[in-house]
């Protein structure tokens, strides 16, 4: 049989008509999903939640636990977690509520006649629009409690996100067993493959990201509890939650603190340096660490990253931020196995070499 080099695979002819191919089916693929999210985006959510448990689930099977068990160990986990949310949730308004005058107080008399009159030596135009925005009305205690009620549609979907995930969870193993004996041992072998390596890579990230979100948190509250600004949890626990939206989501949690400190404190300087350190911390973790460590793990370009946070944010909003890279990291690892796909997946990596080099080194050797 003739050999035929990585070179040649690579550039195969007919990767010309289908490279653009591919980008349109994304694309449509992409539009379909953004007119049914309703019904889809709870179970993409539980798969991407379920992969996270899948090494202990199949630890537990392994020491033959019953899968009963399991189960309640893992809303065991889940319970905890939502506890601690909770507390720190509750803890925050109570805290909130307390301040809130205090803050209102001083917008209304110190900052926001000063913002107002040198908005007005630039232009009387932005002065007049500065005298109808109230920042301050967003936090009115009433808004909140309002705000609170209103997740009572967010607990159900995760409920539902929740249901999903112990189907997904209990029916481990099931679907490579099915595609065993759906194909024949070469294809089998080789769909196996790419589905051990997304499940792998994809989790790989997730374990990743909380490992890094985690340490971006504790890190802005311990800084704010060490120069006393108020709901210091409440802004580590947003910190936790923005990071999962990569580069753009260690902006957003950086500004917030900032202005409170700026609110809270009488004089500039510990304002000023509260901001220096947690805008150098949390942009060295956010913009630094972590696309360097989800860099060399998934091998996305960071351009790539910051397209499709902008595109599935549009398919799915928020959830679509957070589940952009594992979705595109997915997106390219079918595409490095499709031999007239593999140029573009090249091509949305950060090191074509290193993909490429593991790109041909699995792919099954045929004899003649």
């Amino acid at each position: 049989m003739e050999h035929i080099t990585s070179d040649e695979q690579t550039h195969h002819p007919r990767s010309i008509y289908a490279i653009p191919a591919a980008i349109v089916s994304v694309v449509i693929v992409g539009i379909f999903l953004h007119f049914i999210s309703d019904a889809f985006l709870t179970f993409v959510a539980a798969l991407f939640l379920a992969n996270i448990f899948m090494p202990l689930v199949a630890l537990l099977r392994r020491k033959k636990v019953p899968m009963v068990f399991t189960i309640l160990l893992i809303l065991g986990v889940v319970a905890l977690v939502l506890t601690g949310i909770i507390v720190i949730v509750g803890t925050t308004i109570t805290s909130f509520i307390e301040v809130y005058p205090k803050y209102a107080a001083k917008w209304e008399h110190v900052l926001f006649p000063e913002i107002t009159r040198l908005l007005g030596r630039i232009s009387p135009g932005l002065e007049k629009d500065a005298m109808n925005f109230n920042p301050m009305s967003m936090f009115e205690p009433g808004k909140i409690v309002n705000a609170v009620f209103s997740f009572t549609s967010l607990a159900s979907s995760f409920a539902l996100v929740l249901l999903f995930m112990l189907f997904i969870l209990a029916s481990h193993g099931q679907f490579s067993t099915k595609i065993e004996k759906s194909f024949p041992r070469a294809g089998s072998l080789q769909l196996n493959m790419i589905l051990t390596n997304i499940e792998t890579r994809v989790r790989s990230y997730l374990l990743t990201t909380l490992i890094i979100n985690t340490f971006a948190a504790v890190a802005m509250t311990v800084v704010l509890l060490l120069f006393g600004v108020d709901l210091a949890f409440l802004w580590g626990t947003l910190t936790f939650l923005l990071m999962f939206i990569p580069s753009i989501g260690s902006i957003f949690a950086i500004i917030l603190p900032i202005l409170l400190a700026f609110l809270q404190f009488d004089t500039l300087g510990t304002p000023i340096l509260v901001g220096a350190i947690v805008i150098v911390s949390q942009l060295l973790i956010g913009s630094y660490i972590s696309p360097k460590v989800m860099g060399s793990r998934l091998n996305i370009s960071p351009l790539l990253i910051l397209v499709s946070i902008i595109f599935w944010g549009w398919v799915w909003g928020p959830l679509g931020m957070i589940l952009a890279v594992p979705i595109t990291s997915t997106i390219v690892i079918m595409f490095e196995n499709i031999p007239v796909l593999v140029p573009l997946a090249l091509l949305m990596s950060q090191d074509p070499v290193k993909r490429k080099r593991r790109t041909f080194r699995k792919t099954p050797k045929v004899s003649s």
